[in-house]
């Protein structure tokens, strides 16, 4: 998931310390993220370090006047309050929403990007409609990036469009919007979406847009509740458990709640056993170490199939278990050890 939207989640929130988290992560991932840099000035503690994410982002944008501004508030000894985006002036948000329409991306970006550091709530509109319409995806990146940063206004516009939608690349690049919104009218347009949306394909993109969320525990609870529906498609259910393991391993789900998550899941006698294999699979993906121990348990199971999904789950590790892999096997079970074999034999033909 993408860490300057989170970051910029985080510091919308006040969530200092957490924002600095996602937003430095950012900054190493892309060291060209000019927006990375920016958000970064505004959640940092010490003036000399903004000062110089203030440059690097001039460096990258000699035109940034956020950045100019910024500088100008850092430099100067009567500055007081907090380094946040300024508000545009009505000339100024007519240029940039004119901008919106131009042929080259690269001036559509750029008002993007200076709409999205005001935080106007006057842009809302238009960038929901830009990332509803625009099939591009640094376009759809930027756009979305620019309503979570503008934050609560953006909710109701996209709930509403979301309620009714039918399109799972735009409930999609919308559902991201709410999921990473810090504020609890987000998580209650997340909730009312995931329950009343008209359409399967805006409830699923709503769903997995929570499993990594700024909204924590209580997205899992929303998702929990998607899970449990025998009413939800059931290879969508069982893809959120999937995403739960990815979100888990990119460390945009907080690890043990996302293990109990699926721990619950797999264990609980009212699911079909498909989606208990799902949640065992997912564990794997995780790669986390608390789980191998569950997992190996799991392989003396009376169940033949979940004997193998367990097996399986352990070959989903990053880096792969060779060690637990080659225990097996040798187990006395001849159909873990034939399954364990086979993920060895294939591992060793990618080498």
């Amino acid at each position: 998931m993408d860490l300057l939207e989170l970051g910029i989640a985080a510091a919308r929130a006040k969530n200092r310390a957490e924002a600095r988290m996602y937003l430095e992560g950012a900054t190493l991932e892309d060291p060209t993220n000019e927006q990375a840099f920016l958000w970064l000035s505004f959640v940092l503690d010490e003036p000399k370090l903004a000062m110089r994410c203030l440059e690097r982002v001039l460096e990258l944008d000699p035109d940034n006047q956020q950045a100019k501004r910024g500088l100008e508030w850092l430099r100067s000894k009567k500055g007081t309050g907090e380094l946040l985006p300024q508000r545009l002036t009505d000339a100024e948000m007519e240029t940039a929403l004119q901008s919106l329409r131009h042929p080259d991306e690269r001036v559509v970006v750029k008002a993007i990007r200076r709409l999205g550091e005001a935080g106007d709530a006057r842009a809302v509109d238009p960038l929901i409609k830009l990332l509803s319409s625009t099939k591009s995806k640094a376009v759809q990146s930027q756009a979305r990036t620019a309503l979570i940063a503008i934050g609560t206004p953006s909710v109701d516009p996209v709930q509403r469009l979301l309620l009714n939608e039918t399109n799972l690349e735009v409930a999609t690049q919308l559902a991201a919007v709410l999921a990473r919104v810090h504020s609890m009218a987000a998580l209650t347009a997340c909730r009312e979406v995931t329950e009343q949306a008209r359409h399967p394909a805006a409830r699923y993109a709503m769903v997995l847009n929570l499993t990594a969320s700024v909204h924590g525990e209580a997205a899992l609870g929303i998702v929990r509740n998607y899970v449990e529906d025998a009413g939800q498609d059931q290879r969508a259910r069982a893809a959120i458990l999937m995403a739960i393991g990815q979100a888990i391993k990119g460390k945009t789900l907080d690890a043990n709640q996302g293990v109990r998550f699926l721990m619950d899941i797999q264990a609980d006698p009212h699911l079909k056993a498909s989606l208990g294999s799902a949640a065992l699979t997912a564990m794997g993906v995780s790669s986390q170490p608390s789980v191998l121990r569950y997992l190996l348990e799991a392989t003396g199971d009376r169940d033949t199939q979940r004997r193998v999904v367990a097996v399986d789950a352990v070959a989903r590790f990053t880096p792969p278990q060779t060690a637990l892999l080659e225990k097996l096997a040798r187990s006395p079970d001849p159909v873990v050890r034939k399954r364990a074999n086979q993920i060895l034999d294939q591992l060793q033909a990618k080498k």
